[in-house]
């Protein structure tokens, strides 16, 4: 008898141990705590990705502390690609890349606006534009 509650006390006891360990990790996918922290506040993971599923353009996030923050699906170049025909369609030219971040000038070559960006995931790439422009 003492074996057969062993084997009970030990099956239980397993049960329990997986079902908080399952129970974690729907927490851990619903919240997208996998995700890496946002460089900005005001929105969470899981708002910033809800608005990007199965988006191939790029998506305004929020304002925060000067300056607008946009998303987009896809890689480096393609984000810079597309990055730089938003900033073309208000008059304003791509003029460098110097890693991450890129040079945009307008007013005939006199103000220079910079734009940083970083891979947010393998997948995503957030660009930190200076508040003055917004499309």
């Amino acid at each position: 008898m003492n074996i057969i509650s062993k084997k009970m006390i030990t099956t239980i006891a397993l049960g329990i141990v997986t079902i908080v360990f399952l129970c974690f990790g729907l927490i851990t996918f619903y919240m997208k705590s996998y995700l890496p922290e946002l460089p900005f506040e005001g929105m969470t993971k899981k708002q910033v990705y809800e608005k990007i599923t199965n988006n191939n353009s790029i998506i305004y996030l929020t304002n925060s502390k000067g300056y607008n923050w946009y998303i987009y699906q896809g890689n480096q170049k393609d984000g810079r690609n597309e990055i730089i025909k938003r900033f073309n369609t208000l008059g304003i030219v791509f003029k460098e890349q110097l890693g991450a971040g890129i040079i945009f000038t307008s007013n005939n070559n006199k103000d220079e606006i910079i734009v940083e960006s970083e891979m947010w995931t393998g997948k995503y790439i957030i660009f930190q534009v200076p508040d003055a422009v917004k499309f």
